[in-house]
């Protein structure tokens, strides 16, 4: 059966029907609806129910006969309504179809629809729409977490096995050469070379402070107060003299308190003058002392010695100022050596050797150039008259300034 679906009107006031009745315009042409009701979702498979046809199809004196009966009834409850089309097309049809007042549930409503029903051609038949399954639910789901290449595995492999191996070859015992890891620095042990220091010449002139190498080669005296040291019974006259261009203070006062100790020679009184002296004592340059006509330079070394035919002490200035090996930087003990054994050739006495190993030294021993009597023997071969006076037997002394 047909349905027929209503408009909603308004409701009207009573005596106002018949007015209003009569100025409702005639409606244009038929106007035809057709609702397809959409597939069932939960029956994808079944066949969709026939559609749905509303006719609104009415000749103008039927319609206005109907209007005029169902506004004299008395209002009741309109029926339900169905909504508003979904097609734009039924939208646009509807908007310009006039408003209709909904017919009241009465018999003689329904007797006066009926031939209205069957006025005007039969509605066209929408063609059923194909039974399309409804498209599957998609499941949301989270996006998987990003996994790493599958190159990003090669690294920790490699580590791992190079730690593998480097533990094997620790823990693998080996009794060939000790291995090296490479980029590890081997501890090597460290030898430490002595170059051994080459032991001075004895008669070598020690170093030290600057000497003046040549002066003037004449000597002025030192002048000082007359007096006597010693308590011999021998008196011997002495001066003290420095080489001109020497500038050393002090010489003279050393020179007199060396020969008034009495652990010097004994059995001597020395006395200081100023002119006519038994022994000139003069400080000389080693340029100087080397002339041939002084001391010379026989034994290739700087020395003092004693002039007889002059009466004349010569001193070394460098000899002076550095000392001598054999006393090992005792400059005030060699200097007593230096006088004290000049002053023993000038009373007569020659060079000795060393009596015993471990003695101490004759003051006459040539310690200037050292304290073994085969290292003496030797150089004295150098010097006219000086061999054989000191025998090579080896034996070494202890250095001593003292006569006695």
């Amino acid at each position: 059966m047909a349905r027929v679906d209503w408009l909603p009107q308004p409701r009207r006031r009573p005596g106002q029907e018949a007015t209003r009745a009569s100025r409702i315009p005639a409606p244009a042409a038929p106007v035809t609806t057709a609702r397809v009701a959409p597939a069932h979702p939960a029956m994808p498979d079944a066949a969709p129910p026939e559609p749905r046809i509303a006719t609104e199809a009415a000749a103008p004196a039927a319609e206005l006969e109907l209007r005029a009966t169902t506004e004299t009834a008395p209002p009741t409850h309109p029926p339900a309504t169905e909504p508003e089309p979904r097609t734009p097309a039924a939208r646009q049809t509807n908007a310009h179809a006039p408003a209709t007042q909904p017919e009241p549930h009465t018999p003689s409503s329904r007797q006066a629809i009926a031939p209205a029903l069957s006025v005007g051609p039969p509605a066209p038949r929408v063609p059923r729409p194909p039974a399309v399954a409804p498209p599957l639910p998609t499941l949301a789901l989270p996006a998987p977490a990003s996994r790493p290449a599958t190159t990003d595995w090669w690294p920790p492999a490699v580590l791992v096995f190079a730690v593998a191996l480097a533990l094997a070859l620790l823990l693998t015992p080996q009794a060939a050469e000790p291995r090296r890891v490479s980029g590890v620095a081997s501890a090597q042990p460290t030898v430490q070379t002595t170059t051994p220091t080459a032991k001075p010449e004895p008669a070598a002139l020690p170093d030290g402070v600057p000497v003046t190498e040549t002066g003037g080669g004449t000597w002025h005296v030192v002048p000082g107060p007359p007096r006597d040291l010693g308590a011999g019974p021998k008196i011997l006259t002495y001066t003290v003299e420095v080489e001109d261009g020497v500038d050393l203070r002090g010489f003279d006062h050393d020179v007199d308190a060396i020969l008034a100790d009495p652990r010097g020679w004994s059995g001597v009184t020395f006395r200081r003058v100023d002119d006519d002296p038994a022994v000139r004592i003069s400080l000389t340059t080693p340029g100087t002392a080397r002339r041939p006509d002084l001391c010379g330079f026989s034994i290739p070394y700087d020395s003092s010695c004693r002039l007889a035919r002059e009466h004349r002490i010569v001193v070394n200035l460098a000899r002076w100022l550095r000392g001598a090996h054999s006393y090992d930087g005792d400059l005030v003990g060699y200097r007593t050596y230096a006088i004290n054994h000049e002053m023993g050739h000038a009373l007569g006495f020659g060079h000795v050797g060393c009596p015993a190993p471990g003695a101490p030294a004759p003051v006459m021993m040539q310690q200037t150039f050292g304290l073994s009597n085969t290292y003496l023997a030797d150089l004295n071969r150098a010097e006219p008259g000086a061999a054989g006076k000191v025998k090579p037997d080896g034996a070494v002394c202890r250095p001593n300034p003292w006569p006695r």
